[in-house]
């Protein structure tokens, strides 16, 4: 699991932040997104406990998935989510899409592929790029990523519902890529984590790093 330093550049960055979830997932309050990419999952692990709200979609992309949990469940435990991308998981039982009335499941099923990259961990500080500037990029990745998905989602479902809600989520992704933009050039410009002033003192922080699942 990734320790508390490794994640706080990550909070300022987003003017939200960024935890640890489920199965060394990341759950972004602010994209409203949790990340669940490049791994080697057979199965969607679900929160243990409390819901997790706030998160319409789910990320799942290059994984072993097979089958997801039945409708009814996942909306139990994730009692916003809309969209799960499980795209590149050569194995997932296409048949199984049907059983999904008010979730979207984006899938390459039926040769419905589209271009979509691997998002890249979040790598250790190097002498060109500091422990604010690799979080910073990181972020922007997984920022990427969401944007892509909108494109993906237009694309294979013309008809594809975006209510009140969706659309006001879609918005603040893309208000929010600007900001990201200028905190990478600016986290790129300093080459050392002591230049990085943070927007809020760790002592204000008040995130559970410890793994268990926290609801929004």
């Amino acid at each position: 699991m990734r320790s508390a330093l490794w994640l706080f550049p990550i909070f300022c960055l987003a003017q939200g932040y960024v935890f640890d979830c489920l199965d060394d997932c990341e759950c972004d309050t602010e994209d409203e997104v949790i990340h669940c990419h490049n791994g080697d999952r057979t199965q969607l692990r679900l929160p243990s406990g409390a819901r997790l709200r706030g998160f319409p979609v789910i990320g799942l992309t290059y994984n072993k998935i097979v089958t997801l949990p039945d409708e009814t469940t996942l909306l139990a435990k994730f009692p916003d989510l809309k969209v799960i991308d499980v795209e590149r998981n050569p194995d997932f039982d296409c048949d199984s899409i049907n059983n999904y009335e008010h979730i979207k499941i984006v899938s390459d099923c039926f040769k419905n592929i589209t271009e979509i990259s691997k998002v890249p961990k979040l790598f250790r500080p190097t002498k060109e790029c500091d422990l604010a500037c690799q979080t910073s990029k990181h972020y922007a990745k997984l920022h990427e990523y969401v944007l892509s998905l909108w494109e993906i989602l237009k694309d294979k479902y013309e008809n594809f519902d975006l209510d009140q809600f969706f659309t006001m989520v879609v918005k603040k992704i893309h208000n929010v890529g600007q900001d990201i933009n200028n905190r990478l050039e600016a986290a790129k410009s300093n080459n050392h984590p002591k230049n990085t002033k943070p927007d809020v003192e760790p002592s204000e922080m008040s995130i559970r790093l410890d793994g268990e699942e926290t609801e929004i």
